[in-house]
């Protein structure tokens, strides 16, 4: 019989939303003591070009099948897709033979190689975070075990490192402080919000690869104390809760034979809050499913521009979860296979992935400043007086997501079962 495989662990999601302010500086307890091994690396410079269509396409498509695949029923659910597939990214620099072909099936649909993928990857990360108005940061690294006769490719690094700017580690996974050293990067690349992921090591356990993604942003467009009050919301399990709503004029209509919306940009445009409410005659399963990625970017290509009267509920919500089931009903066997996974191109050692873990948090509120807001909604509003205004009460369950206004994917996307949960 084949000898076990030693044993590959990803947790490459540690994600955090927040649109409160700014955070207190970390403090020296976020410390991170094990030595960088690509600081004596040069990266090689790679050019930001322009996102392909067959990659925005394989991006959506990816994005709404995770979602589809993660949620779950009845629940409040949130996922960053795009923190996903970076990691995802990362990890397949590092597999051969047909391992790396279901990664490329996965992440580009057989239409990119994986220097398109790594380059677009390159691309969409730097246009994320070059923008001064918010604060959108992502961050990658590696860490393997020393000794145990274990040498992680070169090449593999020097590629993550070049295109994912991924730091690597080399550390005694026997020591406790290891343990503290991957939770404290962890705790400085989310905003000192996720302070621990990693509680132990298992001794079989060769390699992680994490991924953060820490979002943070205030509203174009305010809300004042006056427009945040008390209504119902309506929960699918039949119980009316009280809560917080906070209403106000939005100029981004979106619609479809299922579902009716709205986008509410932050400041700088640069990104927006997408809410999609189903229609009253379809359940949120139904509606769920019967999204594709194509779907989802028919929604902000034909959205439309008048005034839309809104309501949206304050919350708060945490999510956790495994994504090894999810991943592997979207195509993603062979990773996760211990005899079949290959890895070859990553280490010496025979590798599969053990787990893929997800977190999430995400807190939306009135809190926010002014970017032009009063201008933009008077002009708008001003046709609604010949055209009635649509109205979107977001006071039952409802999708929403983080989106790039310029390719409409989603950094984040989830469901808003109950605000108080």
């Amino acid at each position: 019989m084949r000898r076990k495989k030693l044993l590959f662990v990803v947790l490459p999601i540690f994600l955090i939303l927040s649109i409160v302010s700014v955070t207190m500086l970390l403090q020296s307890s976020q410390t991170v003591k094990a030595e960088n091994l690509l600081d004596d690396i040069k990266p090689k410079p790679i050019y930001a070009g322009l996102l392909s269509e067959e990659y925005i396409g394989a991006v959506s498509d990816f994005s709404i099948e995770l979602f589809k695949k993660s949620i779950k029923d009845g629940k409040n659910s949130l996922v960053s897709p795009l923190s996903v597939y970076f990691a995802l990214g990362m990890t397949a620099n590092g597999a051969d033979g047909e391992t790396l072909a279901e990664f490329k099936r996965l992440l580009g649909k057989d239409r990119l190689s994986m220097e398109e993928l790594n380059k677009n990857n390159y691309s969409l990360m730097k246009s994320l975070t070059d923008n001064k108005t918010n604060r959108l940061t992502i961050a990658n690294s590696i860490w393997y075990r020393e000794n145990q006769g274990l040498t992680v490719s070169k090449e593999f690094l020097q590629t993550d490192g070049d295109y994912y700017k991924a730091d690597a580690y080399m550390a005694d996974f026997n020591d406790k402080r290891t343990v503290k050293d991957i939770n404290n990067w962890v705790k400085k690349n989310t905003g000192g919000q996720i302070d621990s992921i990693v509680d132990g090591i298992d001794t079989n356990t060769m390699l992680y690869l994490f991924n953060t993604l820490y979002f943070e942003a205030e509203w174009e467009t305010k809300y004042y104390k006056e427009a945040v009050r008390e209504n119902k919301f309506h929960c699918s399990d039949g119980e009316d809760i009280e809560t917080k709503f906070m209403y106000g004029s939005e100029y981004s209509y979106l619609s479809s034979d299922n579902c009716q919306g709205f986008v509410k940009n932050y400041a700088g445009d640069k990104f927006g809050f997408a809410a999609l409410l189903p229609n009253q005659n379809i359940s949120m399963d139904d509606f769920i499913e019967s999204l594709t990625g194509e779907a989802f970017q028919a929604l902000f290509k034909n959205a439309s521009n008048e005034t839309v009267q809104t309501a949206i509920p304050k919350f708060t919500t945490e999510y956790d979860c495994s994504l090894n089931n999810s991943l592997s009903s979207i195509g993603l066997t062979e990773a996760f296979d211990e005899d079949n996974a290959n890895f070859t191109s990553m280490s010496n050692k025979d590798l599969y992935i053990a787990d893929v873990r997800h977190k999430t948090f995400i807190c939306v509120n009135e809190k926010g400043t002014k970017a032009g807001a009063v201008t933009k909604m008077e002009m708008i509003a001003k046709s609604a007086m010949i055209k009635p205004p649509k109205e979107v009460i977001l006071d039952r369950p409802f999708v929403y997501a983080i989106i790039d206004n310029q390719t409409s994917l989603p950094v984040f996307i989830g469901v808003m079962e109950n605000p108080k949960a």
